[in-house]
């Protein structure tokens, strides 16, 4: 039998074909109600653009979130509130060592950031013994609609081209802006003398179903260097089918991952369409859909063509199973039940302040002709041409990814920030060591390096991560006197497999 027909009958049994009203799903189309963001940075003399789009015809609330790379503390969030068919942009960039967001777009957020035209990242929300606010220098962003605006609310965010002055008399603006985004400051207010904004009374006021539609990306551009990557964001669409609780004042951690109210989601595997049992939190419909296996991509650290490559590996949902709050379980210590910080499955170590490290193992590493470092079947070792690769390790590769956002550096180890992206929670391979200097590599989530199994989640194996390889190649003789700089961005490629430990499938075979 085929190995794509098992896995239709084995996984058709364990999570159900889909055919559910509605389900989280990544949208291939790269519209959706929730978009992700794996990294921004400010490190290594880089900046950050932004941006965000809504596509509809509808006015749309939302919560932009800044979450800092190591354990996804909250370093700046807001509510925005986007006209029909706008864009906001913004820039993250470090103003004497503090990462700054600029804005200069005149779209409606709680509090109005445009007026002042920059607002400082912040370590509140930091570990109190890691609180430094270089910790707020890289990271990952979070977009989640809160739902549709209608009404005087979307009337004041609606961009207008004219205004009236104090005797009746119409005058153009200089360039677009919201009508009256004072109204939507108001709504969130709390007086102390007269009766609370609007919104502080009922959220729900002008407020109906999400509905998606949003899409965006990034850049990160280093103007010394003459490089910049782009990327766009994730798409999750399905999160939510009614405003619910989305819709939360400015000034808190909510709207998060955790907050949509389906419970579902959906996946391809080799073409087929898989929707997960019901979970217990939301946030496990938002895992479920970025689980895999294996991710791989190229990489390139040519000496003749000047190149570096690092990957971004990001683990959008990973506080939800690490933070001690989230993942306090009972344990059985002797003859009592007591409560022990645990991480929640598929993760396997809790947050300690500093770090929550996943072991990973490389699956393999090819180079552009299909060589590969490989033990032969039975351990042996047949004669080989000279010059030969070096020895393999008893036990393949393996190493720890601690942090919510990491970066791994095809580059000397002794380079302790990565090259591109000034990274210090950066991993360092260097694949020369082993004869390849440019090839592809894929990484083994689901594999520990004790041989046994990582216990997956809704039935997949691995762990949920996304991200993408980025490669700078440098030519010093473009022209005489010019060095130019080429750079090339590819999202990482993934395999989705059942969890052969905790079910018995016949593609486990």
């Amino acid at each position: 039998m085929k190995i794509k027909t098992i896995l239709a009958c084995t996984l058709a049994g364990l999570i159900g074909v889909a055919g559910s009203a509605q389900a989280v799903n990544i949208n291939p189309d790269g519209l959706g109600q929730v978009l992700f963001y794996p990294y921004y940075t400010v490190n290594g003399g880089n900046d950050t653009l932004i941006s965000l789009v809504n596509s509809t015809d509808e006015a749309k609330a939302v919560k932009i979130r800044f979450m800092e790379s190591q354990g996804s503390r909250e370093v700046l969030d807001f509510n925005l509130y986007l006209s029909a068919k706008d864009v906001w942009s913004a820039a993250i960039t470090d103003i004497d060592g503090t990462p700054t967001l600029i804005i200069n777009d005149t779209s409606c957020t709680t509090p109005y950031l445009y007026p002042a035209g920059k607002q400082e990242f912040l370590t509140v929300a930091l570990d109190e013994d890691n609180n430094d606010i270089s910790r707020t220098a890289e990271g990952h962003i979070e977009v989640i609609e809160m739902g549709t605006v209608v009404g005087d609310s979307a009337a004041a965010a609606t961009h207008v081209t004219t205004r009236v002055d104090d005797e009746g008399d119409e005058y153009d603006l200089p360039r677009p802006e919201p009508l009256d985004c004072q109204l939507l400051n108001d709504a969130w207010t709390q007086y102390t003398l007269e009766d609370d904004g609007y919104w502080i009374q009922d959220p729900l006021t002008d407020m109906e179903a999400p509905s998606g539609g949003l899409f965006g990306g990034a850049s990160v551009v280093n103007v010394s260097e003459g490089t910049l990557f782009s990327y766009e964001a994730y798409a999750i669409s399905g999160f939510a089918t009614e405003v619910g609780d989305l819709h939360q004042i400015p000034g808190t951690i909510l709207p998060s991952l955790n907050s949509g109210d389906v419970t579902t989601g959906t996946v391809f595997i080799e073409g087929e369409a898989y929707t997960s049992e019901e979970f217990d939190r939301g946030v496990d419909a938002v895992s479920f859909v970025f689980m895999h296996e294996q991710l791989m991509n190229e990489y390139s650290i040519n000496p003749i063509l000047g190149a570096d490559t690092e990957w971004v590996i990001t683990f959008p949902t990973k506080s939800f199973y690490v933070d001690e709050a989230a993942a306090t379980l009972p344990v059985i210590v002797g003859d009592d039940e007591v409560e022990i910080p645990q991480a929640i499955p598929p993760f396997t170590a809790v947050w300690d302040g500093k770090e929550a490290c996943e072991p990973v193992m490389i699956s393999s590493i090819y180079d552009r002709e299909e060589q590969s470092i490989a033990e032969t079947p039975g351990g042996e070792r047949p004669p080989v041409v000279s010059p030969s690769l070096p020895p393999v390790e008893e036990e393949d590769p393996a190493f720890a990814l601690c942090f919510e956002t990491n970066i791994i550096s095809f580059s000397e180890e002794s380079n302790k920030a990565s090259p591109i992206f000034g990274s210090d929670n950066v991993i360092h391979i260097n694949p020369e060591e082993l004869g390849f200097n440019e090839g592809w590599m894929s990484l083994n989530f689901y594999t520990l390096p004790d041989g046994e199994l990582r216990k997956g989640l809704g039935g997949l194996a691995g762990l949920p991560a996304v991200g993408f390889s980025a490669s700078r190649f440098i030519n010093n003789f473009a022209s005489p006197g010019v060095r130019a700089n080429y750079n090339q961005i590819f999202n990482h490629k993934a395999t989705r497999a059942p969890d052969c430990e905790y079910f018995d499938l016949n593609i486990c075979d």
